[in-house]
């Protein structure tokens, strides 16, 4: 694992890995608050 760890951080692959990644689970969050966000609202309208 540490060897991993060191890789990924010390190679110009492995920082674009660990960006990817970390943007990827961000977008994917940002996606899913939209999607339950929009789905929460049209609930409220829906009940009024």
């Amino acid at each position: 694992m540490t060897r991993l760890k060191n890789f990924l951080s010390k190679s110009k692959w492995g920082k674009y890995i660990l960006v990817g990644g970390f943007t990827f689970f961000l977008i994917k969050g940002l996606v899913w608050l939209i999607i339950f966000f929009i789905a929460g609202f049209s609930l409220i309208n829906f009940g009024s």
